[in-house]
């Protein structure tokens, strides 16, 4: 119980912190619109902070198992925390396509519940998959931010997502080593800013092949946007990394790597993923641009080979660094939407950067570090030609 409350007087404190935070950014948003945001901020915050400490994992697993119908209670808290924050503000939470939110909420709980495995299983991405990808597309009618009308650092609804993720996964499914959750620690964090580092060191090569280095990358700075680069920070951290961080890397890439140690033969997972990936790549280029359509294959190519001799050296843990490339390459490939080869290939080494700092932290939030790091250093490079 000391352990326990240790976590959880650290996931209090860093609630503490971001609400003030928050309530300082937002102070000129209307008295009403921060009275009702603030209790659902302290709510969802409290639990991104400790739903994923280990023991208090833990102690929510035997709390769930003990009846099946203790599995319901925790998606149907969440519906309820988004369902109110949506009727509070006269917006209907069963239009379009949000009508579906119920049952793609309670889909992979359900599933875990009904299709018990003790090992890494196919159906587990597929469950995956079919979850991530409505998450994705569903819209709620109005404004899910906190707060309505103000600027915050993510919306209610991509945090109910994260939630019901780990929940799914993590509590209900019982898959190890997803690795979300805070915790400070200066290996880890030097680890974080060594990934960083070569990741803007590699960037920068490319930058000067393709001139797209920044000539004057602090020419606009200002000690004034101090203020406004922290809430940026948070923002990008909150919303966008630790939604990408725990579907990339806490799963993907975490059951990829169990999947192939349970097989016991890295190799063919590694030369299936490297000519597929290098087909897919091939096509993403020649469709983007086909005077540089080679770019992502080159990637591609430097990744798995990367993969191949640090494999080639493992002496006891096998497919960890195969299924970092074909995360990695994956990655840099649903960025496609961006518009750019170049922007594609470097979301790889992103991805490659991101999944190295997991696999060496086995966790999310530090991933998510080096993920927001390298999203808000965009200044240094001239990126809006690239997308």
């Amino acid at each position: 119980m000391k352990t326990l409350s240790r976590h959880s007087l650290l996931g209090g404190a860093l609630t503490i912190i971001f609400f003030m935070l928050f309530l300082y950014f937002n102070w000129k948003s209307s008295t009403t619109d921060l009275l009702i945001a603030s209790p659902y901020f302290v709510i969802i915050y409290f639990l991104i902070f400790n739903i994923g400490q280990p023991d208090i994992s833990k102690q929510m697993r035997e709390f769930v198992h003990l009846g099946n119908e203790k599995v319901l209670l925790f998606p149907v808290f969440l519906i309820i925390i988004l369902f109110s924050y949506l009727l509070i503000y006269g917006n209907t939470p069963f239009e379009g396509s949000a009508g579906l939110f119920v049952f793609l909420l309670l889909f992979p709980v359900l599933t875990f519940l009904a299709f018990k495995k003790t090992k890494i299983v196919w159906s587990d991405f597929v469950v995956l998959l079919l979850f991530l990808i409505p998450a994705t597309i569903i819209s709620f009618e109005g404004n899910t931010s906190l707060p309505y009308k103000g600027s915050g650092f993510g919306s209610i609804y991509k945090i109910v997502i994260i939630l019901a993720t780990v929940y799914a996964f993590g509590i209900v499914r019982k898959i190890q080593d997803i690795g979300f959750y805070p915790v400070f620690n200066l290996k880890f964090l030097g680890i974080a800013i060594f990934s960083w580092l070569s990741f803007l060191g590699f960037v920068y090569i490319v930058g000067f092949i393709f001139g797209f280095i920044s000539p004057n990358p602090f020419e606009s700075f200002s000690i004034n946007g101090i203020p406004s680069a922290v809430k940026e920070l948070i923002r990008v951290f909150i919303g966008t990394a630790l939604f990408e961080e725990l579907f990339f890397r806490g799963l993907i890439q975490n059951m990829l790597a169990k999947k192939i140690g349970q097989h016991g033969n890295w190799q063919k997972y590694w030369i299936v993923g490297f000519v597929l990936f290098l087909l897919l790549a091939l096509i993403t280029g020649y469709s983007l641009n086909k005077e540089l359509f080679w770019f992502p294959s080159i990637i591609t190519i430097l990744l798995f080979l990367s993969a191949y001799f640090i494999e080639k050296k493992q002496v006891s843990v096998y497919g960890v660094y195969t299924a970092l490339a074909i995360t990695s390459i994956f990655f840099g490939l649903v960025h496609y939407h961006a518009g750019s080869i170049i922007f594609v290939g470097l979301a790889s080494v992103a991805g490659w950067a991101y999944g190295y700092t997991y696999l060496k932290t086995k966790n999310v939030f530090y991933a998510a570090l080096v993920h927001t790091l390298v999203n808000t250093c965009e200044f240094l490079f001239v990126l809006d030609g690239l997308k």
